[in-house]
């Protein structure tokens, strides 16, 4: 305890505020170009270009993804912030060109009037389009479903790659992965050495992104079904977040709860429905005690029997891995199911979207992304710093 006071003291005496990363997108799907810019990054912290484009080339992965992503090459473009490959404690600015924007330029230009052909007018059920066009007064779709798409999602996750970099420099390693498809699920324990989880996962291949090996071809049988049948499947995945500092977050206002914050930040990514801490679904149902024990030793100081809690306690990280589940609603493209023509009011049923049949792992990717940045921030609230070294030092303080 006396220690994280310590370090915020620290960082309010320097910047006179806690130092947090603040972070933007903009960009449509199909739109000329995706941004996005994130500040309060320290110096210091190395960069190179396969940074980006492995992590980007993961999200694109899976299997049971649709035609966009054979498409779109996301190649990162560094603008701002990076110099000689080292952050240089200034905002960075990101550019993620679409290459699908000639097809669609017709209707996407910025100042050109758009073409009829390009308009959405009946509504897709399970996607923002209906809500949108009611809040906005349009009676086009397109504006709507191109800024709701999860494409925006591969900003997010470029704008995760210098707080990624913080992280594993402060030994602080993470990683994502799918436990379910269509209802199949993966054997996945949840009480293993994260890093073996990890090692795992990487061994199974980015194709299907999971720890089990043994599911791989159930779940390629059953994607393989839904396409033929052109529909959708849901599915639930995780991302493990370990070596994390005792205290981040805090107890003391609802809002600077961190378990709060991350299931806020995971349900922004579109179709994810629910957000778990752990196996807290299975907790719920059960009539037993869900804290872990905790021990004392003079040589390891304060250890925990088990990760029930996993990795939260009152808002606050406990020093154990950080577990959050999150599940995944069927991609709405493929659903089939009846709309309204918003011109004539008569029913309709909305063309076909191109769509995935599954997109679990990206989603995992970009969970993993968004949360990456939260923890950065949080561990930048309790040190301040302007470089990584004046992180690392006083963190480890």
């Amino acid at each position: 305890m006396q220690r994280i006071e310590k370090k915020v003291k620290i960082a309010q005496l320097q910047t006179g505020v806690f130092m947090t990363l603040r972070y933007l997108t903009a960009g449509e799907s199909h739109g000329p170009a995706l941004t996005g810019i994130v500040e309060g990054m320290p110096a210091g912290v190395k960069l190179c270009r396969q940074d980006f484009d492995i992590l980007l080339r993961r999200r694109r992965a899976g299997y049971g993804r649709g035609a966009r992503v054979k498409i779109e090459a996301d190649r990162v473009e560094v603008l701002a912030g990076v110099v000689g490959g080292l952050t240089i404690g200034s905002p960075i600015a990101l550019l993620i060109r679409n290459d699908d924007f000639a097809a669609h330029s017709a209707y996407m230009n910025p100042f050109e009037a758009s073409s009829d052909a390009g308009r959405l007018k009946v509504p897709l059920p399970g996607h923002a389009d209906l809500p949108g066009i009611q809040k906005y007064g349009f009676n086009d779709c397109r504006p709507i479903r191109e800024r709701a798409s999860a494409r925006e999602t591969a900003m997010r996750t470029a704008l995760s790659v210098p707080p990624r970099k913080m992280l594993q420099l402060l030994n602080v390693g993470s990683t994502c992965f799918v436990e379910s498809i269509g209802g199949i699920q993966a054997a996945v324990d949840y009480e293993a050495d994260p890093a073996a989880i990890a090692l795992a996962v990487v061994e199974n291949g980015d194709e299907f992104l999971t720890p089990d090996a043994g599911v791989i071809d159930k779940w390629r049988e059953l994607i393989d079904t839904a396409s033929e049948n052109r529909f959708s499947l849901g599915g639930s995945g995780a991302v493990i977040f370990s070596g994390l500092p005792v205290g981040l977050g805090s107890h003391v206002h609802f809002d600077r709860r961190l378990d709060s914050i991350l299931a806020g930040l995971v349900m922004s990514i579109p179709a994810v429905r629910g957000v778990e801490i752990g196996c807290a679904v299975k907790a719920a149902a059960s009539r037993s005690a869900c804290g872990d024990a905790i021990f004392y030793s003079r040589q390891g100081g304060f250890t925990r029997g088990s990760n029930l809690a996993a990795g939260l306690e009152g808002g606050m990280t406990n020093g154990q891995p950080l577990i959050i589940r999150f599940h995944m609603k069927p991609l709405p493209g493929n659903s089939g199911l009846e709309s309204v023509n918003l011109d004539t009011l008569a029913a309709e049923q909305p063309p076909h979207y191109r769509s995935d049949i599954q997109a679990v792992a990206a989603a995992a990717v970009a969970v993993e992304s968004v949360v990456a940045i939260q923890l950065a921030s949080e561990i930048l609230a309790a040190t301040g710093g302007n470089n990584i070294d004046e992180v690392a030092a006083r963190l480890h303080r």
